[in-house]
């Protein structure tokens, strides 16, 4: 049976009080991210929403990262119309496809460095600078 998270309220952290019904999508999606103990509480509430949950997810950082570092490299290798957010999703899934590391772990491809958080339930891309 699912979870009904209409009348449930955090008992925890920064949105104390408040319904889950209430909560950000991207806390909602950190809680389930990350294995949080209300994961599954989270996990109902997005599916009440339709939101549906990423297979890869690019930082704040790896994005400004890629638009001051890796223009160049989107420009060659987009693909149509595609825009920098897209095209990173892309090419970092396809980077963690290739699995080629370097000695300390970061994925290499297309002539960029990938640094991924990948102990979760999807990977995080942090950053990516070329390599």
């Amino acid at each position: 049976m699912p979870i009904d998270t209409r009348g449930m309220i955090v008992d925890f952290g920064t949105h104390v009080g408040q319904r889950y019904t209430r909560l950000p999508v991207g806390y909602l999606k950190w809680m389930v991210n990350c294995g949080h103990s209300r994961a599954a509480i989270a996990q109902a509430e997005l599916d009440r929403r339709g939101t549906v949950t990423p297979d890869l997810e690019v930082s704040g950082h790896a994005l400004d990262r890629a638009s001051l570092k890796c223009l160049a490299i989107w420009r060659r290798t987009r693909k149509g119309p595609e825009g920098l957010h897209a095209w990173l999703v892309r090419v970092a899934r396809e980077a963690l496809d290739q699995n080629r590391r370097d000695h300390e772990g970061r994925c290499l491809y297309l002539g960029m460095k990938f640094v991924f958080e990948e102990d979760l339930v999807w990977p995080v891309l942090k950053t990516v600078m070329p390599a």
